[in-house]
């Protein structure tokens, strides 16, 4: 009797992942070690479940940065459209926000998991996993902690991270470290933003619908110039927390920056808050304020006429020291200072990202130098396959995520089962 494939954690790259072996007629367990099924993607946004967007192939990789070529095949197997008529074959139908995200029209992220689930076995609970079991370089099964040997000769490692901590875990890594898999160091990534800045945490509630943060490094050029080097640069809604900066712009700049204060202890970004609007447009401010409203508090200005919440306006009169002054006495100081602010951004330091109970996902995890991208199979241990959050690849906010947990684990799925076949 052929044994089935076995897969450990029940997220969206291991429901993917049963999904491919069940097309190529095989079957398929999935093993999870908390007390119901894929926790992680019922939460996942806001129980929404944002699984894809609209970007092109090679768009959708280059989010991922210099890795995302990785993702080419998995891609090429399953993308956005694939998602979309599977889940309308499920009776699902799905619709765009912003013309951009795509989510479930209705059910959220419980008729995802359901579609995934339909025509299946129930998905094994307090099932833990305790080693990968291995025989001459070759997969043969898995150990539980109640002391159950299942053995197969394919296991697909589909556990995710530690990020959301009381939804993610390590203990898939450390699965795959046992196995003699490379661990990328595991950092917050999709997180809030710690900003050393005092006047940022005072502002807690506040939020501004579109935002632009461009995370920058100041390096010497010939001639001891410094240039400004372009890191990372987001758009979207900000809110300002009391530990700093929350929502889309901050937690999709959550993984660069990280990485930058891992490597110089804190990392400078700039806010842009007109970030559609022209540099020309935005200079031209304080000659208008002058000539049309010379009476008028600037900081009464920049919230009433530019629409600017006000405890924020007030603060960015104070950092350009006009905060007491009308638009007719504005300095030549104070004028420069405030058109460097709205046009080139407000300069924040990041002291760091986090913490991971908090990070929606974290970056890191098994290197994708060991996994073979065609199959996602392990380059050192054959029929061990990877899927999802658990390889050392993640994207920011905006679906994707869910979409190359559900890439990968099916193209994880079908290549156990083809390679059975």
């Amino acid at each position: 009797m052929e044994k089935p494939i076995i897969i450990i954690g029940s997220g969206p790259a291991g429901l993917a992942a049963r999904t491919g072996a069940g097309e190529m007629g095989k079957k398929a367990v999935i093993l999870e070690k908390a007390d119901r099924p894929s926790l992680k993607l019922l939460a996942s946004g806001g129980t929404k479940c944002n699984f894809s967007n609209m970007l092109s192939k090679e768009d959708f990789m280059a989010r991922f940065g210099r890795k995302g070529s990785f993702m080419r095949n998995a891609l090429t197997l399953t993308f956005r459209e694939w998602v979309s008529d599977f889940l309308s074959v499920h009776g699902i139908k799905t619709v765009l926000t912003d013309d951009f995200y795509c989510f479930p029209a209705s059910g959220g992220a419980k008729a995802v998991r359901d579609a995934f689930c339909e025509g299946f076995d129930k998905v094994e609970t307090f099932a833990e996993v305790t080693e990968i079991l291995t025989e001459n370089g070759q997969a043969a099964g898995v150990l539980l902690k109640d002391g159950r040997k299942i053995e197969s000769n394919k296991v697909i490692l589909a556990a995710g991270t530690s990020a959301w901590a009381s939804l993610g875990s390590k203990k898939g890594l450390l699965l795959a470290e046992k196995c003699g898999h490379t661990i990328v160091d595991i950092l917050p990534a999709v997180a809030p933003l710690h900003i050393k800045e005092e006047w940022v945490k005072s502002l807690a509630g506040v939020s501004l619908e579109k935002a632009e943060i461009l995370l920058y490094e100041e390096k010497s050029s010939a001639g001891g110039k410094k240039k400004v080097k372009e890191i990372w640069k987001t758009r979207g809604n900000l809110l300002f927390t009391h530990e700093g900066l929350s929502g889309f712009s901050a937690l999709d700049m959550a993984e660069e920056a990280g990485k930058m204060c891992l490597k110089n202890t804190s990392a400078t970004i700039l806010l842009k808050v007109f970030p559609e609007r022209s540099r020309e447009e935005t200079a031209m401010l304080p000659a208008l304020y002058r000539k049309e409203y010379g009476n008028k508090l600037v900081r009464s200005l920049l919230a009433e006429r530019e629409k600017l919440p006000r405890s924020l306006a007030e603060n960015i009169a104070r950092l350009a020291e006009c905060e007491e002054m009308t638009g007719c006495r504005l300095t030549a100081e104070s004028e420069k200072n405030l058109i460097s602010l709205l046009c080139d951004g407000i300069p924040l330091t990041v002291e760091k990202t986090g913490p991971m109970e908090k990070a929606m996902a974290a970056s890191g995890g098994v290197s994708l130098k060991e996994i073979d991208p065609a199959t996602m199979e392990s380059k050192l241990i054959k029929g061990l396959y990877f899927a999802g959050e658990i390889m050392d690849l993640v994207g920011p906010c905006g679906g994707y995520n869910i979409q190359w947990a559900i890439s990968s684990g099916r193209l994880a799925g079908r290549s156990a089962a083809m390679d059975q076949k």
